[in-house]
């Protein structure tokens, strides 16, 4: 395996992650705009989001000059070193807004849950991939969920129901791209659907079951459980067509909105920018989704190319239910904005993810043969025509 050269990095989704990583920056400060003091240091969330944001993308550049192939034999062990990790949060966790997530190290605190999805996606990756043409079975299709349970399990204990979500649909997503056999999808929404009824029912915490009823009718509370739900649709509705102006916006900056720097960011970006700035926000951020889309098409394996899907399936619904809960179509679920939202350990393992996306679109423009290159194309086909370095 040779080091992958930057100048085959996938340009297009470089040029829309470092944007949407500087949005980011500049929304978390607004965001927090009507707390600071006047100066600004190591403890503003504005300040920390660059910290992690720069370090973030080093590692993302340092990722995609590795073969991403070099991970396949550490795909397991990464997995349960993030098992571990979300079994001791249960244990040794911090307690922050009623839920037990983080686990302080020392240095900073870490969220394994953001890990668990960047793990999950690399093993499905390589189980799915190495059982290719086995799909159609059902037993791998219930190895392959039993792999996403654990993990999904272990999330739903703290409880953080949103990220529970995000495991879920990324193992649909990769399942649905690796070409599982529509008859075993059948069969599983078959069970389904009893399955549902019973994790409503016994399963599910009253305050969650309050989260996917209330956003119906947020009226009938709106001083309790409908409030940030009917803050928020105000504060993005205020916005109009061209907004309020950056560090602008009476809702916001008077803190009419709760944690309007993490989960209701999206209500501050529509405010102080309307609806034209909201718009090219999520266009910067679904490039960002498609050119993951556009990688996966040109992987040179099938290891490859389920890492992209998972990566797009992660970022993508992220999006479209934090966008949505912001507007009131989504019930809350403590979902973050990617990149938008505060939030070091989101930002830090997105930013893992899309190194390893762009390893593979490095490793897609050539493919090594004896000291020559081939097209990824012809190295897929079987053909041997080789191109001079």
């Amino acid at each position: 395996m040779r080091p992958g050269r930057l100048v085959n990095l996938d340009f297009p989704l470089l040029f829309c992650t470092l944007g949407a990583t500087i949005v980011g920056v500049l929304m978390v400060f607004s965001a927090t705009n009507s707390t600071r003091t006047g100066t600004i240091g190591l403890d503003d969330n504005a300040v920390k989001q660059a910290m992690f944001g720069g370090i973030g993308l080093l590692l993302m550049f340092a990722l995609a000059r590795v073969d991403f192939r070099f991970l396949e034999s550490f795909t397991l062990p990464f997995y349960l070193v993030t098992v571990i990790l979300l079994t001791l949060v249960t244990v040794l966790g911090v307690i922050s807004y009623g839920a037990q997530r983080w686990l302080n190290l020392g240095v900073i605190p870490i969220q394994p849950s953001e890990l668990a999805k960047l793990s999950l996606v690399i093993l499905l990756a390589k189980f799915l991939s190495d059982r290719a043409k086995e799909l159609n079975k059902l037993k791998w299709f219930v190895v392959a969920g039993l792999i996403a349970g654990v993990p999904t399990a272990l999330v739903l204990t703290q409880p953080d129901l949103g990220t529970a979500i995000i495991l879920s649909m990324i193992f649909l997503g990769m399942t649905i791209g690796a070409h599982v056999s529509g008859r075993v999808f059948l069969f599983v929404g078959a069970v389904a659907v009893p399955a549902i009824y019973v994790f409503w029912t016994w399963l599910m915490h009253d305050y969650q079951r309050a989260r996917f009823t209330i956003f119906l009718h947020p009226e009938s509370d709106p001083s309790g459980a409908g409030y940030n739900i009917i803050q928020a649709r105000i504060t993005a509705g205020s916005g109009g067509l061209l907004g309020q102006g950056f560090l602008n916006g009476s809702q916001s900056q008077l803190e009419f909105i709760k944690v309007q720097y993490s989960d209701f960011i999206f209500s501050v970006v529509a405010e102080q920018f309307g609806f034209i700035g909201s718009v090219v926000m999520i266009g910067l951020l679904f490039i960002l989704v498609w050119r993951c889309l556009v990688v996966a098409s040109r992987a040179p394996d099938g290891f490859g190319s389920l890492i992209s899907i998972g990566v797009a399936t992660w970022i993508g619904m992220q999006i479209f239910i934090n966008v949505g809960m912001n507007i009131g179509l989504m019930p809350v679920t403590g979902i973050p904005l990617p990149f938008i939202s505060y939030g070091g350990s989101s930002l830090m393992s997105i930013l893992l993810a899309l190194g390893l996306v762009q390893s593979v679109a490095v490793q897609s423009s050539s493919v090594v043969f004896g000291g020559s290159l081939v097209s990824p194309g012809w190295a897929r086909s079987g053909r041997t025509t080789l191109r001079p370095h």
